[in-house]
């Protein structure tokens, strides 16, 4: 009896395996606990932005945030890496950090701790020249890069600043393409080789000449880096566009303060075609934009499209079928100096929008562009250097499908302060500005905004 007792139990626990198991089947897998939330936020930033002969230049590091954030620079180049230098940024302020810009290899390397800081740079050219290059840093190293700028007709010098600032090799192929040929792939631009804590410059004009237009692909094998495009014109204006990590089947490439001239250049690295849609949005409806308006372009190739503008626009691209490309748009200055950016390939609805004047006297101004069906409420904040007081506000509307810049006189206040952009709804923000000489033409910069992560401004 004893013996059967034990087995009726055995076939009750065995029949309870069974129907719990069936019931768990049925319920799914528990849910996971959540995890902890982090308390600290630390971000880099990685600037190829490259210099010259004399040059100068700076890193703009601004703190939309309530907290003071610590930041570590190091300046990198073709030799070992500087000491770092630690500095604090103030809350709602910023800092503008000098660094070495004497070679066209000079990139530096920010690290933020316990906080989140928008980085961005400024080239100056040595006097006589005027030339003003200004870009956002990158917020990520990548295994691919592509550049849309490089330009090497005669006289012009263009080139790819690249860079490492991890602790292990970086290997990478290099291609360039350019409009109706075939893309050029040189044997020594095979397996480059750039040590850890290094930076280098890439010559285009030594691989390929007279081209007004010439786009880049680098792909790398081992570890992963930044990179940028450098160009010199000549007579000494300057042009810097970050690259882009991977290519994108929309561009906002907003523009102001040059002449009214410039160029949509458009890289289209993989092999399928691209039907492009070209809008100009300004203060007035949009507008086709001439001859980019409505146009194919082959794969494996780079076009150039001339854009005629007025007043704070934007050039807003997108591809049929989501044929990814990269953009950049160059504009002509008031003088001797050309701006550029490669653009926004999505809107946000906060931006931190770095300096973009090189001196004095300075105009400079701020594009805003609501891309959507309705209009977008806007306030701007001045992140002034040093730790006074808070810098001043101001709120405006963007209306649907137009340009807006900041109103006349605000961005006077401090023309070295970066912007603090929060909006109700999606929108692109761009620096641009000209400054020094007699009458404040004779460098011209445009850069677009860092995108701004919620949790910095107590949103997320």
């Amino acid at each position: 009896m004893r013996k059967i007792g034990q087995g009726v139990l055995a076939l009750a626990v065995a029949g309870l395996v069974v129907l719990g198991g069936i019931a768990a089947e049925r319920a799914g897998p528990a849910a996971p606990a959540a995890a902890a939330r982090g308390t600290a936020v630390s971000n880099a930033w990685l600037c190829p932005h490259g210099g010259g002969k004399g040059w100068t230049g700076t890193i703009a590091l601004a703190d939309p945030g309530p907290e003071s954030v610590d930041v570590r620079v190091t300046e990198l180049s073709t030799g070992a890496p500087s000491a770092p230098a630690t500095i604090t940024v103030p809350a709602g302020h910023e800092v503008l950090q000098r660094v070495q810009a004497g070679s066209t290899a000079d990139a530096t390397y920010v690290e933020a701790f316990g906080g989140w800081v928008a980085a961005g740079w400024l080239l100056r050219a040595a006097p006589p020249s005027s030339g003003l290059g200004v870009e956002p840093c990158a917020p990520a190293a990548s295994r691919t890069w592509y550049t849309a700028d490089s330009d090497t007709q005669q006289g012009h010098r263009s080139y790819l600043v690249v860079m490492n600032p991890f602790s292990v090799e970086a290997v990478f192929d290099v291609a360039l393409f350019r409009p109706r040929l075939p893309p050029v792939r040189s044997a020594d631009w095979i397996d480059l080789t750039l040590p850890p804590g290094r930076s280098m410059a890439l010559n285009v004009g030594s691989k390929v000449l007279g081209q007004e237009i010439v786009g880049a692909e680098i792909d790398v094998s081992r570890g992963r880096v930044a990179a940028a495009s450098l160009g010199v014109s000549p007579d000494g204006g300057i042009r810097s566009v970050l690259g882009a990590p991977a290519p994108s089947a929309t561009a906002y490439l907003p523009v102001a303060a040059g002449a009214g001239q410039a160029d949509l250049a458009v890289f289209v690295p993989g092999t399928e075609g691209v039907q492009l849609t070209t809008k100009l949005l300004s203060a007035v409806s949009p507008q086709a934009a001439g001859t980019a308006a409505n146009t194919q372009q082959p794969g494996a190739s780079t076009a150039a499209y001339p854009i005629i503008s007025v007043g704070p626009s934007s050039v807003n691209v997108t591809s049929t079928g989501g044929v990814p490309f990269v953009a950049a748009l160059r504009a002509r200055g008031q003088e001797q100096d050309d701006g550029a950016t490669g653009g926004a390939v999505a809107p946000s609805t906060a931006w931190v929008v770095t300096p973009t004047v090189g001196g004095e006297p300075a105009q400079p101004q701020l594009v805003l562009v609501a891309p959507g069906p309705v209009a977008v409420h806007v306030t701007l904040q001045l992140l002034t250097p040093g730790s006074e007081p808070t810098g001043p506000r101001v709120t405006i509307t963007v209306p649907a499908g137009r340009v807006a810049g900041a109103p006349k006189g605000f961005l006077e206040r401090a023309d070295q302060a970066s912007v603090l952009v929060t909006a109700d709804g999606p929108i692109v923000a761009l620096g641009a500005s000209t400054s020094g000489g007699a009458k404040g033409l004779a460098s011209y910069g445009s850069a677009v905004g860092v995108p701004v992560p919620m949790d910095p401004l107590g949103r997320g």
